[in-house]
């Protein structure tokens, strides 16, 4: 007789300069099961990004040194890290901004201070669509 397994757990990279937004969103993340990285450069993000291939990426835009769109495009021209989602979070919308997104390669954009209920049901809704049925 089988032993049932537990699913493995989805993790999720925050790569994102400001401690403030990686501890907020680290904690929601966990509270729903996620094991959740954390990274506050891009280069860091994408050596993270290398070594534990996430299951979805939550980047910010701007940051110092590498910004977010830069981020995205080296992850999307790595065959490795290619296929990994990434939610690119803004301070402010605009369409300028998420056509850059989308260029870049991002799954989708989303403004960094919207309630955490919302981000967690794209971060959802991204998760399932990866997850291969039973």
């Amino acid at each position: 007789m089988a032993i049932p397994t537990a699913k493995p757990q989805k993790t999720v990279l925050i790569i994102d300069d400001q401690p403030f937004f990686i501890t907020l969103q680290q904690a929601m993340l966990q509270k729903q099961g996620y094991r959740v990285l954390a990274a506050s450069t891009g280069a860091e993000g994408l050596a993270q990004a290398k070594q534990h291939k996430p299951d979805l990426i939550l980047l910010d835009v701007e940051m110092p040194g590498m910004d977010g769109f830069a981020v995205c495009e080296k992850l999307k021209q790595d065959e490795e890290l290619k296929k990994i989602p990434v939610i690119i979070l803004t301070a402010t919308q605009s369409t300028k901004l998420n056509e850059k997104a989308f260029q870049a390669g991002a799954e989708i954009t989303a403004i960094k201070s919207m309630a955490g209920e919302r981000l967690l049901n794209m971060v959802r809704l991204i998760m399932d669509r990866r997850t291969p049925p039973a």
